[in-house]
């Protein structure tokens, strides 16, 4: 014999997001597939701070700003 257990389970996803930069608030289901975290930690005389953890929330369009000229873009076909 078989006997099943119904369980609830409970799932975070990700609903709206907001911009750290510009606060522009995101929640098209394609839009949130293109928003970034950064999340680290600075080391000992950092500039962030000795040992701060550091994060930040990005829309794409922010992003580019910031860092564009310095990526490197794979053109591979």
């Amino acid at each position: 014999m078989i006997i099943y257990k119904d369980e609830t389970i409970k799932r975070q996803f990700l609903d709206k997001f907001i911009c750290d930069r510009c606060k522009n608030r995101i929640s098209d289901e394609m839009e949130l597939q293109e928003t970034y975290s950064i999340k680290f930690r600075g080391g000992y005389n950092s500039v962030f701070g000795d040992e701060n953890d550091v994060s930040c929330d990005l829309c794409q369009d922010c992003l580019k700003k910031l860092i564009g000229d310095f990526c490197r873009y794979n053109d591979e076909e």
